[in-house]
């Protein structure tokens, strides 16, 4: 649209804003947002109302349209201009009769949201096609929009065009990464190389289900996922995931994929080299942000050794750590010698609790087993192999690789791999003070 166009459009933001915004730049901005982002006018005048202390619902043709980005889950009618993404045909029994319904996505440019067609006699819709919703309602699920066509509800066809392309679904947490993934996220997007699938048959509300499990990695993690369907995935595969939403276990983030959402299945080679690659380390206040992972790396300082390390004797039957010769579980048993460390890591953002096992202990000491038995029995010490954990270690500083979970207490990483890192105090300062400064 040119100038003249656009002119008019102007004038009315102008009317809306009073004298906070000359008409000049206001016709600027207009051009900069239809010619050269592409967005619809509506959605423009919108924005920039939005972005200059105006009111969006200001403006208009006195209908309840609304751009996605600002449904609230709580309309009872509203209009949107959308671009219909998928559609797909579902049957469902309501009051013991089948109701045949359509559900999919529809978006603008402000994002996507998922939706259903209760009466599919009167409104159809077509992948691909731009169409005005008049009349349609939103209800919240699990803290997102859904968008609802009831009886009320109308859909003309439009030759407006809208570019959608890799817009964010739902209200938006859009495009993350597996590090990003935390506890109440719903309708995420999200790349990664599947592995470890298998398929199950499950049995749901007293229906059997079959369903697809596996694990999802990208350069930041791994997460497990399941497919509430059944889902034809090759092991290995790279993929992009649009419309997941997440639970956690024990602070684990995990990813479920619903019927409404959609695995895209990307050329090899997409995501890179992600073969045995280590995640980026993180810091431990974004850990403990997410809630924990079952791929984690961090980086810091150890700060404790807790009580609980060096020399335990556990249960030959359940590996319970024995307490005076008892397991709680087994009672008088003749335990078996192990070699653990549980310390405190601090990095300057958070501190998290790390348990090391016999390998990694032994590594950590430059010690084995059989030498940690014989330094505590020639010293008639319990705590020898502590005290020389709290001598070798305060104030070292690691590179640790493992799981996190979280619980009442914090997050704790069940550590894997952990190396020594040699520390330059001057750029590791720099280092966490820009990350810092990114959680202002």
């Amino acid at each position: 649209m040119d100038r003249e166009e656009l002119a008019p459009h102007a004038e009315e933001l102008a009317r809306v804003l009073g004298e906070k915004v000359t008409k000049d730049r206001l016709l600027d901005e207009l051009e900069r947002y239809v010619n050269l982002y592409r967005v619809s006018l509506d959605w423009a005048k919108r924005d920039i109302l939005k972005k200059m202390g105006g009111n969006p619902s200001s403006i208009g043709n006195g209908s309840g349209r609304k751009s996605v980005a600002e449904l609230t889950g709580a309309e009872q009618s509203v209009d949107l201009l959308v671009k219909v993404l998928t559609v797909n045909p579902k049957t469902i029994e309501v009051g013991g009769a089948h109701k045949n319904i359509l559900y999919g996505y529809v978006a603008d440019e402000s994002g996507r949201v998922p939706y259903t067609v209760w009466e599919t006699e009167s409104v159809q819709l077509k992948e691909g096609e731009t169409v005005v919703i008049r009349n349609a309602y939103t209800k919240e699920y699990k803290g997102t929009p859904q968008l609802n066509l009831g009886n009320r509800a109308s859909v003309e066809r439009s030759d407006e065009a809208l570019d959608v392309a890799g817009m964010p679904s739902g209200a938006g947490h859009g495009e993350v990464k597996v590090a990003e993934l935390a506890e109440g996220m719903n309708y995420v997007v999200v790349s990664g190389k599947v592995s470890k699938l298998e398929r199950k048959e499950i049995v749901a509300a007293g229906e059997r289900k079959n369903i697809v499990t596996g694990v999802l990695t990208d350069d930041t993690g791994s997460a497990e996922l399941t497919i509430w369907k059944d889902a034809e995935l090759q092991e290995g595969a790279e993929v992009r995931i649009v419309g997941a939403y997440v639970k956690s276990w024990r602070g684990i983030p995990k990813l479920n994929l619903g019927d409404k959402a959609e695995v895209q299945v990307l050329a090899a080679g997409t995501l890179g080299n992600l073969a045995g690659a280590a995640p980026k380390a993180r810091t431990l206040l974004d850990v403990e942000a997410s809630g924990g992972g079952m791929d984690v790396v961090v980086r810091g300082t150890i700060v404790d050794v807790r009580e609980g390390s060096g020399l335990v004797m556990r249960c030959p039957e359940c590996r319970r750590v024995l307490q005076k010769g008892t397991c709680r579980v087994h009672g008088k048993v003749k335990g078996m010698d192990d070699l653990r460390i549980k310390a405190i890591l601090d990095d300057g953002t958070s501190t998290m609790n790390v348990v090391f096992g016999k390998e990694l202990t032994e590594g950590l000491l430059s010690m084995t087993i059989d030498e940690a038995v014989r330094l505590t029995t020639e010293e008639r010490n319990p705590d020898a192999v502590k005290e020389l954990a709290e001598e070798r270690l305060f104030a070292r500083t690691l590179e640790v690789r493992g799981m996190v979970r979280s619980d009442d207490f914090g997050p704790m990483m069940i550590a894997r791999e952990a190396r020594a890192v040699e520390v330059d105090a001057r750029e590791e300062g720099a280092k966490l003070l820009t990350e810092l400064e990114g959680f202002e």
